[in-house]
């Protein structure tokens, strides 16, 4: 059984749980909070998306630690230091150019996501540089768009093209 650990505003929730639903039962999504973070330590996430900062850095660090991939976006603070010395996967999204995912271009309607380096799939297989049209939600703030599109390419579950 496959957790996946979302540290997002809750105004998101919704949202994340709708796109992820293809991918995670929702009683495998754990949202994530400084509220909540101290009960996270021991659960071992296969993936995590970091989409907003925790103040309890000890507390992030455990909780990252104990996770195969990181989705992170590049916009945070969060300090290197707490990626260092840990066998994961990290992605950053957001629109920071140096990103492995960002934003081409947003119109009302739909958002061109530019992947910019190869990334490997769960499955193994690998995902090569390209872009990819999304539907934008109304009320959902880019970067946790950008967040849940990189666990979608991650696990095969959007529009792209596997090798």
């Amino acid at each position: 059984m496959s957790f996946a650990g979302i540290v997002t505003n809750p105004k998101n929730e919704g949202y994340v749980k709708e796109m992820l639903s293809d991918i995670f039962p929702v009683e495998n999504l754990q949202f994530i909070s400084d509220k909540n973070i101290k009960n996270m330590h021991n659960i071992q996430f296969e993936i995590l998306l970091i989409d907003k900062e925790i103040k309890q850095k000890e507390s992030m660090k455990r909780v990252i630690s104990n996770a195969d991939y990181v989705i992170l976006n590049s916009d945070l603070t969060l300090e290197q230091d707490i990626l260092n010395d840990l066998n994961l996967t990290v992605i950053t999204y957001g629109f920071h150019n140096k990103a492995t995912i960002s934003v081409s271009s947003i119109e009302e309607n739909t958002i061109i996501v530019c992947l910019q380096r190869i990334i490997k799939t769960i499955q193994g297989n690998a995902i090569e540089p390209q872009e990819i049209e999304i539907i934008r939600p109304r009320n959902i703030e880019i970067n946790c768009l950008l967040g849940t599109t990189g666990i979608g390419l991650i696990y095969e579950k959007c529009g792209f093209d596997a090798d």
